[in-house]
Formats: C-alpha cells, structure tokens, sequence
C-alpha cells in the first residue's frame, strides 16, 4: 500500500482504517502511512508487529521452518540475517528490565515490541498473531506496559532489520 494508493481510494470512497506491516523491525509505515493516517483521522492495523515471531526473542538464528510457512523464504529469517538482528532483541531486551507487565512481573521482549506500536498513536492497533492462549495473554499485557521517551529512543536508535524485501 502506498500513499498515491490511498489518495486514489479516499477520492473513490472515505477510508477509515488501513492495516499495513508496522513494527519497530519494520517500522517504514511509521514513517510513511502513519502521518497520512493521523491528518485524516484514518485508523492504521498494525500487521505483524512482533515481526512475525522474531521479536518474542524465541526464534534462533538457524532454526528453520516448514515448508508451508512464509518465514522459510523471507529474507529476513535465513540464520545470517537472524544472527545479525540479535542487536535488535538486545536492546528490546534492555529496555524490557526497565519495565513490569502485568501483575508486577517483568515485561516481555513481545510486550516491549507491542509497546512500541502502541506508542506511535491512538489510532494504531497492533493485530499479532496468538496460536496459543499463553501467547495472547502476554501480548494483551504490552497494554500495560508505558515506554518512555529514553525507551523510544533507544528504539529509534538501533539499527535497521537486516534482511528487508528488496
């Protein structure tokens, strides 16, 4: 989806929520879709923003996947670009000591990652995927979870995702 796609659909029909990849890996529709979004009251989905499983800090460098799954030919989840993204969950790491989720127990890297897409507007809702049960109560608490400035811009600060679609 690209601004000139919008401006084509608002004359068409008014657009009142638009669901994009947003993450602090993938954070281009920050940048692009979400100042669009803001000036026009448009509600942004936020689609995959646990970067599809890799910012739950779970995932290993090397790991592999099936077949079927789409991880198994993104750019982003050979074990080279794995091992090279670790700085990203180092420092989503750090920022999660300096935080509690719910119930007073220390935020999760996932709580942390969804934080981040909370944090850029009220009109932005995270959707992440919850196959579990354990998985969608620990992305229900990022809810709790308050970043701070310093914690932004620590975000802002790390390096871009290796492995981008070319």
């Amino acid at each position: 989806m690209t601004l000139r796609h919008l401006e084509r659909a608002q004359q068409v029909f008014p657009v009142s929520a638009v669901q994009a990849e947003l993450s602090m890996w993938s954070p281009q529709a920050a940048w692009q879709l979400l100042p669009w979004c803001r000036t026009r009251g448009v509600g942004l989905l936020a689609a995959m923003p646990v970067g599809s499983g890799f910012l739950t800090g779970t995932l290993t460098p090397g790991q592999g996947f099936e077949e079927a799954d789409a991880r198994a030919r993104h750019p982003r989840f050979t074990a080279d670009a794995m091992a090279a993204n670790q700085v990203l969950l180092a420092g989503l790491r750090r920022i999660a000591r300096r935080h509690e989720g719910p119930g007073g127990d220390p935020a999760t890297v996932a709580q942390v990652a969804l934080a981040w897409v909370l944090a850029q507007g009220p009109q932005v809702v995270p959707v992440p995927g919850a196959e579990r049960a354990c998985w969608a109560a620990e992305n229900a608490g990022a809810a709790e979870v308050r970043l701070t400035a310093r914690d932004l811009a620590e975000v802002a600060g790390l390096p871009v995702a290796v492995g981008a679609w070319d």
